[in-house]
């Protein structure tokens, strides 16, 4: 390196004149006297997360310079400062000016993310000092601990078999013995489906398991909630998803997504080539696309243009090149036009995280009947296809002695048939891939009928399949579940049940009126 603590302390540090007004800003927000108190929180709010962040231009309007001894405080505090700055962006070639470059960067994007969570907190200080807190990953206790700490997605592994009853009372029908569910055992699967008609209580039991796995292991949860009763409502009603998760509660576009969801890992010409391919597939899937072949190469086109020449890259972005790619070829503008600028009606993203920092947290995307069906669809496709997508840019969970596999996150969908049979290629990645990555898929959804357009059959990946009453033909119930399986005579409250492993159904009492 080629300075000292002396030149530190002397040298002027300062981010752009956007973030230096929301620092000003968060003085005010959080009652504080001294410039460098928000900067230190944001500095600490940024280095927490394993990505670098984005070089300010150098032509960039610059804020007000606060002095390195007032910004990082003296000797060993200050040594302290540098230390994680320069561990975080090594260089060969570490000079004053590299340094103030990247306290720079981080700076604005710890304010961005600050302001992210002030916002969805509610703009609540005590909300957002909790939040703060949880980005502080605190020491965990109970039975599951975490074993690992890479890529921004803890792993958690059980000192023994994760298992949960299926549903609030759990007991085969026949013979009354207690049934469970092992999610992460050796030959075990994590992901599960769960069917029944309106009213059957399937919503019901998949909320009893995602407690009882919550009451094991603190793990996140991405949840798509299309009926809106998820998380806690106005009246206090719902079944309380955000509270057993702690999670955060948002409805496009009323609030964005704040996920840069068409985040590389890298900018190279396959990684981008892969990222094009990957959102023409998802864009394919909204209805009126309709897109022949012309169209789909023009789609790609114009989302390899966007992902190259924007960082981040957003929808507009995508947009705009898809109406230069029809220009230059001299194309009609048709479905795939439309679907273009529907999606881009309203903000449904903000790209305000990248996938390690928002796949660590739990959130609850409210997409009910109101919303557009493009909204709808677009956002489910695109963030399913970023969890895949990060999932499988980790390392294989670690397994325990016992055989137990880590696990770091769960991915479900209500009233899943909304998005079952378009088949998305993300959700079928996930279902048959993210096991190893210590990812769990759970679908709750009316019949086995809306499994039955997947080109995928994915079900035979589940490691729990559970049935309650619906009018669906016996063929369909009988190809999932096995002969016998009659859905149609199940009373108030049971469902045939299967297990990976089991050689038949079990007719299982889950819940109860009484």
């Amino acid at each position: 390196m080629t300075f000292n603590i002396v030149d530190v302390a002397g040298a002027n540090f300062r981010t752009d004149e956007k973030a230096d007004e929301l620092n000003t800003e968060f003085m005010r927000r959080l009652g504080m006297k001294k410039r460098y108190l928000p900067a230190r929180l944001a500095l600490s709010r940024s280095l927490g997360l394993t990505s670098s962040p984005n070089p300010i231009a150098a032509e960039a309007e610059w804020g007000k310079a606060i002095k390195g001894d007032t910004l990082f405080g003296t000797g060993t505090q200050l040594m302290t400062w540098v230390s994680l700055v320069v561990q975080h962006s090594p260089s060969n070639e570490y000079d004053i000016k590299v340094l103030t470059g990247n306290v720079a960067a981080h700076w604005k994007r710890g304010l961005e993310l600050l302001d992210a969570d002030w916002k969805q907190s509610g703009e609540d200080v005590f909300k957002f000092v909790r939040r703060l807190v949880d980005h502080a990953e605190l020491p965990l206790s109970g039975k599951f601990k975490s074993l690992e700490q890479g890529g921004g997605l803890d792993v958690f592994v059980n000192e023994g078999l994760l298992s949960v009853p299926v549903g609030e009372i759990s007991k085969e029908a026949n013979t009354g013995a207690e049934l469970e569910w092992t999610l992460n055992g050796p030959g075990c699967s994590p992901h599960s489906a769960i069917m029944g008609g309106v009213g059957s209580g399937k919503t019901r039991t998949a909320v009893a398991v995602l407690k009882s796995i919550r009451k094991q292991a603190p793990l996140p949860i991405i949840a798509f909630d299309f009926k809106g009763d998820l998380a806690t409502d106005e009246a206090g009603g719902g079944y309380h998803l955000d509270q057993l998760f702690e999670a955060t509660v948002i409805e496009p576009p009323k609030s964005p997504v704040p996920l840069d969801v068409l985040s590389l890992r890298s900018r190279d010409d396959i990684e981008v080539s892969q990222a094009a391919s990957r959102f023409r597939e998802s864009f394919s899937r909204l209805k009126g696309a309709k897109l022949g072949d012309k169209q789909r190469d023009a789609v790609y086109e114009a989302a390899e243009r966007a992902l190259r020449s924007n960082v981040p890259c957003e929808l507009d972005n995508f947009r705009e090149e898809l109406l230069n790619v029809y220009g230059e070829r001299e194309m009609k503008e048709d479905g795939a036009i439309a679907a273009a600028r529907e999606v881009c009606r309203f903000p449904l993203f903000v790209p305000t995280m990248p996938p390690e920092e928002f796949f660590k947290r739990s959130w609850i995307i409210k997409l009910p009947p109101h919303v557009v069906e493009e909204s709808r669809s677009i956002v489910v496709n695109l963030v399913l296809d970023a969890l895949d997508q990060y999932l499988n840019s980790l390392p294989d969970a670690p397994v325990a002695a016992d055989g137990s596999r880590g696990m770091r996150i769960i991915a479900m969908v209500d009233e899943a048939h909304r998005i079952l049979g378009s088949k998305l290629p993300s959700l079928s990645s996930l279902v048959r891939m993210s096991r190893s990555k210590g990812g769990a898929v759970m679908l709750i959804s009316q019949s086995p009928d809306d499994f039955s357009g997947e080109e995928d059959d994915f079900l035979s990946e589940m490691g729990l399949v559970a049935a309650f009453s619906t009018n669906a033909p016996s063929r369909n119930a009988a190809r999932i579940l096995g002969k016998g399986a009659n859905l149609a005579t199940l009373s108030t409250g049971q469902a045939f049940v299967k297990r990976r492993g089991d050689g038949a159904a079990k007719k299982v009492q889950s819940w109860s009126a009484k």
